[in-house]
């Protein structure tokens, strides 16, 4: 057995040592408390975040929406069917193309702000979160609330663009029925439509 020897100054410096600990303790309680109970930085950041991606994707819904009308119009006056597929296929590689942005725009912004290490791994956890599927691993916990700020800004764009999608497909069949009904108009009937 080892022995063990007592000192009269031990005690008291432990005890200091202790209470330093319990004191730093509590410190770190109270601001994890606050925390928790208002993750400023998460939610600062991710909003902020969330705030240029809608705008982002405003912008590129407006510059689709015109192009695709403006290309309908020209479809109109001169119809065929491949044109009008073309516009529609063109259309979903836009949209595609956007999403893919906006998921780079928020790798950008987890490898900037140093919460995830390395492009691939920001663009898996970015695009994880983003089509709502879940986070991919856990971020730091001064992070947490960012997964689902993430997750909110896919929701809202998926939603925009689905909303602007059922606009296209409408337009789309509209286009098509009208040209098939050109062809299949009589010979007569073709000459005197304008």
């Amino acid at each position: 057995m080892t022995e063990t020897t007592h000192t009269p100054d031990a005690l008291p410096q432990a005890e200091a040592t202790a209470k330093a600990k319990l004191s730093s303790l509590q410190a770190d309680l109270g601001e994890s408390v606050l925390a928790q109970a208002l993750p400023v930085p998460d939610l600062a950041f991710g909003g902020a975040m969330l705030l240029l991606v809608i705008m982002f994707h405003a912008v590129w819904m407006r510059s689709i929406s015109s192009t695709v009308l403006k290309r309908f119009i020209v479809i109109q006056s001169r119809p065929a069917l491949w044109r009008a597929d073309v516009v529609f296929a063109m259309t979903v590689l836009a949209l595609l193309a956007v999403h893919l942005a906006e998921v780079f725009l928020w790798s950008s912004a987890l490898v900037a702000g140093n919460i995830v290490y390395g492009w691939a791994r920001a663009a898996y956890f970015a695009a994880n979160c983003y089509t709502a599927l879940g986070e991919p691993f856990s971020l730091p916990p001064a992070w947490r609330m960012l997964p689902p700020i993430i997750a909110i800004s896919g929701i809202f764009t998926f939603a925009w663009t689905a909303s602007v999608l059922v606009d296209f497909v409408s337009r789309y069949n509209t286009l098509r029925a009208d040209i098939l009904a050109r062809r299949h108009k009589p010979p007569d009937a073709r000459k005197n439509s304008p």
